[in-house]
């Protein structure tokens, strides 16, 4: 993932860098910033918003802090064994989102007298919608990103033609004004897409990457619902 992390930075950053350099030698990042005016503003917000959310979700999206397989190994044991006390404990003792998940199971199995797997499943189900809802809201903000940079580049761009238009309405000798408002125009497009770019990438790489956790969620919380059940019922049956 932090290479992943550090390929992402050194496309961006190239974009930024050696495309955003005009024909013209001298013109330099900052000059284009300056020419391009208020517009760009967003769009650098946009890129900074970019790069904060590429750092948290390299940071949050990962198997262990979400899985805690070692913790699962201890659990599963303790529910075959029916030490359901101790196996609460653990997951109170290791708060993650799939020790949360299990719990909730727990919980509701010692609610009942009864053994009802299907109400122990929807437990868990409810518990897995809002632990892991929360995580993603984080990563499709990127595509949030990455949809609106170029929306507001194009705006950019509309209200950049709008003006060499009008300037060329007024009076047809003013080339500097109106190059001025096309280079806008064009400077807001270019920005947009270099944020857009990586944003979309970047969302699209942890969009996959958190669906592959989540599915090894639904496979370990399938793996201990039936433990648990089978578990019950062989007590019972004894």
């Amino acid at each position: 993932m932090k290479n992943l992390f550090a390929s992402l930075l050194t496309i961006t950053f190239y974009l930024f860098g050696n495309i955003s350099l005009q024909a013209a030698e001298k013109q330099t990042l900052f000059d284009e910033f300056k020419d391009g005016g208020i517009w760009l503003l967003p769009l650098a917000l946009f890129f900074v918003c970019f790069l904060a959310l590429t750092i948290y979700n390299i940071i949050k999206i990962r198997k262990k802090p979400f899985l805690r397989t070692d913790i699962v190994e201890q659990i599963m044991p303790l529910v075959e064994e029916l030490d359901f006390e101790s196996a609460v404990a653990l997951c109170e003792a290791n708060p993650s989102p799939l020790t949360n998940i299990l719990r909730s199971g727990l919980d509701r199995l010692s609610e009942s007298d009864e053994i009802d797997p299907d109400s122990i499943e929807k437990a868990m189900a409810e518990a897995s919608t809002s632990e892991l809802a929360g995580p993603f809201v984080m990563v499709n903000y990127l595509n949030v990103v990455g949809s609106l940079s170029p929306m507001m580049g194009l705006l950019g761009t509309v209200v950049g033609m709008v003006g060499a238009f009008a300037t060329m309405k007024e009076s047809m000798d003013d080339a500097t004004a109106m190059a001025g408002q096309i280079q806008v125009a064009l400077l807001t497009t270019k920005y947009g897409l270099v944020v857009a770019i990586p944003s979309l990438l970047s969302y699209f790489i942890f969009k996959n990457s958190y669906g592959k956790i989540v599915a090894q969620v639904d496979e370990i919380v399938g793996k201990f619902l039936f433990v648990l059940v089978q578990s019950l019922r062989r007590s019972y049956e004894e």
